[in-house]
């Protein structure tokens, strides 16, 4: 038998909730998805498990891998250019005095038969100079090489992305929980024979989450940082990171690649309970590419286009990817639902 609590249970329908009733529910699920996400944020806080800090230094490794390989090949190409340079140079003629030079001789080879230094004053030996600029220049990079870690400017700055940092991993740890109670909540507002969907759609939306969050962070991300460096590379710019501005980025966009996957899942949940058509999604598919590219470049946390499009993209594609979800299955209708 159903219990009060039951996601399924048969009274809790539309139109049987008011919009008092409404609203509690709303309460009640965000009060639980808080205590899922409190806990979540906990363990990834705490001190013997280093959760958080082992995050936020893989976090790290994307800026601070890309910054060694800028100046590395920026050396690189410095490096043949001295080289270019150095062979198109004249012979370079150095002049030593014959008595230090013979008196070195002496020190490093004993044994040989050399002249009294006293004899060669105002004597000089003439002797050709060749070098690598190139070892020098890469020498020189590696010595005083700019910083590649990122920098703080304010006492508070690392703490503050610290703790957003855990908010943010708590939140991807806790996801099952808090997916759950958005599903439940908008269950309670379908009818019965609406509601499997909701149990039958909540692990692809969680999947969907997880994969746009992934594909972010080890694929949208790398990319797009190399594109801003490269661009530093064109203007003569040596670049540094701000921890507040990499984390900030690093963090917001991921989550915004999660929810932004959900795309699919809720045109077919649409589609299901009779809300909109597959010719709806049709009929209004420029509109819904213009929305994208709009909140494309509202959502995502940096000014620069490369990530908009690198998230309008994809949702194009996931709107596409639902189009064709809801073509293969149409909703069939109440009289066949069985109900």
């Amino acid at each position: 038998m159903p219990t009060d609590n039951d996601l399924f249970n048969e009274e809790q329908t539309m139109v049987a909730m008011s919009f008092g009733e409404h609203i509690e529910e709303l309460r009640a699920r965000l009060i639980l998805g808080l205590l899922g996400l409190m806990v979540g944020v906990v363990i990834v806080f705490v001190p013997p498990l280093n959760i958080g800090k082992r995050i936020m230094t893989k976090m790290e490794e994307p800026a601070t891998g890309a910054l060694t390989k800028f100046y590395t090949e920026q050396a690189i190409a410095r490096a043949k250019e001295a080289d270019a340079t150095n062979a198109q140079l004249a012979p370079v003629q150095a002049n030593i005095p014959a008595d230090i030079f013979v008196e070195q001789l002496r020190k490093i080879a004993p044994d040989l038969k050399l002249p009294d230094p006293a004899t060669l004053k105002e004597q000089t030996v003439s002797l050709p100079v060749t070098y690598g600029q190139a070892g020098i220049i890469k020498m020189v990079d590696t010595t005083v090489r700019p910083s590649t870690s990122l920098i703080t400017l304010a006492p508070l700055e690392a703490m503050t992305i610290f703790f957003m940092v855990c908010v943010i991993a708590g939140l991807v740890l806790s996801s099952p929980w808090v997916f759950y109670q958005a599903w439940a909540f908008v269950a309670a507002g379908l009818y019965r024979h609406e509601r499997h969907y909701v149990m039958r759609y909540l692990p692809f939306s969680l999947g969907l989450f997880l994969g746009g969050v992934l594909l972010c962070f080890f694929f949208v991300l790398p990319i797009t940082l190399s594109f801003l460096l490269e661009f530093n590379v064109w203007l003569g710019l040596e670049p540094t990171l701000r921890l507040t501005d990499w984390m900030s980025f690093a963090t917001i966009l991921p989550l915004v690649f999660g929810i932004c996957f959900q795309t699919p899942l809720i045109m077919l949940l649409l589609e299901r309970i009779g809300i909109l058509t597959v010719e709806d999604f049709r009929a209004k598919r420029k509109m819904a590419i213009l929305i994208i590219v709009i909140a494309g470049a509202v959502l995502t946390p940096g000014q620069d286009p490369f990530s908009q499009v690198l998230l309008a993209g994809p949702m194009i594609i996931l709107y596409e990817l639902g189009i064709l979800l809801v073509s293969q299955g149409r909703k069939k209708p109440l009289a066949d639902v069985g109900e």
